[in-house]
């Protein structure tokens, strides 16, 4: 009897011990497989977890002496939203070895009837060559969406390259916006609406002049001022982009299009401008210019309008020696 409950004992510690090796067994295999799957997995997670970046440009280009701008340091295609459309970003071109940074900055927006149109259209490329840097911005275009999508654009790349102005060089004190036709119309949009948050506008940034180039001014009289010149290009274009820009036909959109004229936001706090217009122009009218130029005059408002008498709508008579010069003294006139 004795014999039979010692070796029952012993049977019942082998299984306890059996019990105990498997267990640990277990538990090793258990161990094992997460240290695996955590040093599969690991760099994965790794990853994800790091920051993405928030813009991605390309490296910086050096441009020759024989280039429009003179020597300058190209940087292309930086964007300034963080998920950005294909237009949503600017070019930055900074003079190389002229004078310290920080340098003064114009805000470039190019013309295209609001349709179309590059960033490398650019009426004022030799201000690099005067120590300038120019910031030329891309936007949405209205078969994208309409209007005020290209003024959001416009005051979100202001503020992003404001923001960033130590990182470029460019001072954020010192800087005026400029645009060609449909870009001087933004541009008139961009400096004289800084009280309107719906366009994305920061009532605190101010623009210390504005550049206009033959930009259309009141949109609501646009379609009279092209049949008081007999333009019917004009009326076609007008019909086209405007019913485009505005989300309706011209002739039924006149509230947007006041929304959407610059003229109806002149007031004694708006920044100098100048305005330089064709005296032949037929899609932009002088009327447009000269209207702009007596609201200004009639607001107190420093301003000067340059009619080219010769010239058309846009075009090398915008970019002679003389225009060059009458540019340049206005600037230095607001900025020094």
């Amino acid at each position: 009897m004795k014999n039979f409950i010692c070796h029952a004992k012993m049977a019942a510690m082998k299984f306890e011990d059996k019990k105990r090796i498997r267990h640990r067994m277990f538990s090793f295999m258990k161990k094992t497989a997460c240290l695996l799957l955590a040093v599969i997995f690991l760099p994965a997670f790794g990853s994800m977890a790091q920051p993405v970046p928030f813009a991605i440009s390309n490296a910086p280009e050096v441009l020759t002496a024989a280039s429009p701008y003179g020597e300058a340091v190209l940087t292309r295609d930086i964007p300034y939203t963080s998920h950005p459309t294909t237009n949503q970003n600017f070019n930055l071109y900074l003079p190389r070895d002229k004078g310290t940074q920080p340098f003064p900055l114009v805000v470039w927006i190019h013309g295209g009837a609001w349709m179309s149109g590059s960033k490398e259209w650019d009426n004022v490329k030799y201000l690099v060559r005067d120590g300038y840097a120019i910031a030329s911005i891309d936007y949405r275009y209205t078969p994208e969406a309409p209007f005020p999508a290209q003024i959001q654009d416009c005051n979100a790349a202001l503020n992003f390259i404001l923001a960033h102005a130590a990182d470029y060089g460019v001072d954020a004190r010192r800087f005026v916006v400029a645009g060609g036709s449909a870009g001087g119309h933004l541009a008139l949009m961009l400096g004289l609406a800084r009280g309107q948050k719906d366009f994305g506008a920061n009532p605190a940034v101010k623009p210390l002049a504005i550049l206009d180039f033959f930009g259309p001014a009141d949109l609501n009289m646009m379609k009279s001022d092209l049949e008081a010149i007999h333009s019917q290009k004009g009326l076609e274009l007008l019909q086209d982009a405007g019913s485009k820009l505005l989300g309706a036909p011209m002739d039924e959109a006149a509230d947007k299009a006041k929304i959407a004229s610059p003229i109806n936001y002149v007031s004694a706090a708006a920044p100098p401008v100048l305005i330089i217009q064709g005296g032949k122009d037929n899609l932009v009218p002088p009327a447009q210019s000269k209207r702009l130029h007596a609201a200004l005059d009639r607001a107190g408002v420093k301003n000067q309008l340059v009619v080219i008498d010769d010239a058309g709508h846009d075009g090398a008579l915008f970019s002679t020696p003389e225009v060059q010069l009458k540019v340049v003294d206005f600037l230095e006139g607001v900025l020094k």
